[in-house]
């Protein structure tokens, strides 16, 4: 195999409580994401050396500072390959929006060279990896719906709900991570809410649990930044229901009932400005149906 193509999905979290800071600087958290049909492209080419990016988007770096050239270093060094790859990546995940876009590009990667190469390294192994690399990055190798734990480095599997329309959009500004948990400001806080969604989803009972999706970093989203509150507030006259910041924003995401009022109320959005998707959760990482 000299080249692969891998659809690299984004999340959104149902449910983010932040439970307060750790020792190390990061901060404890529980939430609860799923999948989306919101993806970009990652194709990776076998060479006989080296690591290059190439990416239309000017905003993805092309040198050490992409987490996807990272992850290649990271897997090439471990495995004692003596080879490179060349990585395309196609964006359509907003970059910098709360969606983890670049932690599953990283995932995808290591995935990809893990069958380029034919290591044959267990998924559990690639997890370990991406860990090294960022919070975000061993929930993309899980096979359906996550519960994070700790920083969000421990993962575990659950049962995706039957997939779901959203509308996601994005004002078109970068929120800095850091920025948000450095505003946070921490009532007693438990992970109580979260546990009760992940029973109601394992249960079968996706409709109740929708009525717990939270995210502790919204209050200081919307207070710090109007265009985002504004844009929450559009979803929710335009049907959407519940509707939330997607990490640390600044991307928000709405639930629909159904395709035809998703796509209406996506289009209305980019009437106005805004970039915005009618897309579906996903009940299966699409990362398992490259094997």
């Amino acid at each position: 195999m000299k080249q692969i193509t891998l659809t690299s999905p984004s999340k959104v979290n149902l449910f983010l409580e932040v439970l307060g800071r750790r020792d190390d600087g990061y901060h404890e958290i529980c939430s609860i994401v799923v999948l989306t049909e919101l993806s970009d492209t990652i194709t990776l080419e076998r060479r006989t050396s080296g690591i290059t990016i190439v990416a239309k988007d000017p905003r993805v770096p092309s040198g050490p500072d992409n987490l996807c050239y990272r992850a290649a270093a990271l897997l090439l060094r471990h495995s004692g390959v003596h080879g490179g790859v060349r990585i395309r990546i196609e964006k359509q995940i907003p970059v910098a929006g709360g969606m983890g876009g670049g932690s599953s590009n990283a995932a995808a990667t290591l995935w990809g060279l893990n069958l380029l190469y034919n290591l044959g390294w267990p998924c559990e192994e690639l997890k370990g990896l991406g860990a090294e690399l960022g919070s975000d990055v061993p929930l993309f190798f899980c096979r359906e719906a996550a519960l994070l734990r700790g920083r969000g480095e421990r993962v575990e599997e659950l049962t995706a709900p039957a997939p779901r329309w959203l509308v996601i959009a994005n004002p078109g500004i970068e929120i800095p991570t850091v920025s948000v948990y450095r505003r946070l400001r921490l009532p007693l806080t438990t992970e109580h809410a979260g546990i009760t969604m992940h029973g109601l989803i394992a249960s079968g009972q996706a409709e109740a649990a929708l009525s717990y999706c939270f995210n502790r970093l919204e209050d200081v989203v919307l207070e710090a930044y109007p265009v985002v509150a504004n844009l929450k507030q559009r979803l929710l006259l335009l049907g959407a229901s519940p509707v939330l910041v997607s990490g640390s924003g600044p991307t928000v995401f709405g639930i629909m009932r159904e395709a035809e009022m998703a796509r209406r109320a996506a289009s209305s959005l980019v009437e106005s400005g805004m970039t915005a998707v009618a897309c579906r959760t996903v009940d299966k990482n699409p990362l398992f149906k490259t094997v």
